[in-house]
């Protein structure tokens, strides 16, 4: 991970872009998909990957628990998320996530796919691979399923 700070540092230099849905303008849509509206869908998903920064963290909501966007997409029918409890490193999230895919597409279950595609960044950058880069990925629901693929 040697190679994080150093592209990430430039990465920082260029400007970003942001995407918003987009609305007529006729709709009473704002073009913002919020927790309340997820939560109201019905998915069909074996999994929800919210690699953004703190998707998985929240605010206590007393005997209800943490609200936040993994539970919003669980209300709605996934069943199982992975989100990230802080702000995440957009070059070692997209390692971590692209070992995620590889290990799923080995039909290996979820729990599994994400522990390995963690322990593969520590294999492949040793003393570089602060828990900071990995650890805040956290899969909640149904982690002991494999994903079903449709072709």
């Amino acid at each position: 991970m040697s190679e994080f700070p150093a592209l990430a540092e430039r990465l920082l230099k260029q400007a970003r872009a942001a995407g918003v849905l987009g609305t007529g303008s006729a709709s009473e849509e704002d073009g913002l998909l919020q927790a309340r509206e997820i939560s109201n869908l019905r998915l069909n998903a074996d999994l929800v990957i919210l690699s953004a920064c703190d998707t998985g963290a929240g605010r206590l909501q007393g005997a209800e628990g943490i609200a936040n966007l993994v539970r919003s997409f669980l209300f709605a029918g996934a069943r199982s998320v992975l989100a990230s409890l802080w702000s995440a490193d957009d070059i070692a999230t997209a390692a971590l996530v692209r070992q995620f895919y590889t290990h799923l597409a080995k039909k290996t279950d979820k729990g599994w796919a994400l522990r390995q595609a963690k322990m593969d960044l520590l294999e492949k950058y040793g003393d570089q691979a602060l828990p900071y880069y990995w650890a805040g990925f956290t899969l909640q629901g149904e982690g002991g399923s494999t994903v079903s693929v449709s072709q």
